[in-house]
């Protein structure tokens, strides 16, 4: 087991750059980011993973990004989309791993699941929304920057919060058949 522990921090930064490219883009008028997957993965690995290996992950997720390799939306790459529009977005996956990570470890109870899964997103769409202030006047950066993602955030926490349930039964159900 102790293996499979070092292994989660290259599978979470793979699966979040393969969420990545789980997107809709939308027109320029309406966002000036797409939709992904990703904001899914950032609170999959909050829940599931040790604060600081979901961290790292994260990190890694961004710095190799940033250093060529095609991590993010449509395969793009590079420093210029680390600091551009999605800035504020990628800087709200670390602080949502950051600041809520730490209580997933502490406290496994779903309606606390729960609560974290809102709050994380809430501060994943508010960085978002400040980051764009570097680009955008701040009602044009709130409408393009957080409203076309609200419906989606909702089916993600929503999901989140199935698959979070489904792998505690089913890792429930192992340990089980082990004893």
């Amino acid at each position: 087991m102790p293996m499979l522990k070092y292994l989660s921090i290259p599978i979470a930064t793979i699966s979040l750059a393969v969420a990545a490219q789980l997107m809709i883009q939308l027109p320029e008028e309406v966002s000036v980011v797409p939709i992904t997957g990703q904001s899914l993965a950032i609170l999959l690995i909050m829940e599931l993973m040790l604060w600081r290996n979901g961290l790292i992950a994260v990190a890694l997720y961004l710095l190799l990004g940033g250093l060529g390799l095609p991590m993010f939306a449509d395969f793009a790459s590079g420093w210029d989309v680390v600091s551009g529009v999605a800035m504020g977005y990628f800087i709200g996956f670390l602080l949502a791993i950051l600041l809520f990570s730490r209580q997933a470890d502490k406290s496994k109870a779903m309606s606390k699941v729960s609560l974290r899964l809102l709050l994380a997103t809430i501060l994943i769409l508010l960085c978002g929304w400040l980051g764009l202030l570097k680009f955008l006047e701040p009602l044009e950066a709130f409408k393009k920057g957080i409203l076309p993602y609200l419906p989606g955030a909702l089916i993600k926490m929503v999901l989140a919060f199935i698959i979070i349930g489904l792998y505690r039964r089913f890792r429930g159900l192992m340990r089980q058949v082990e004893v």
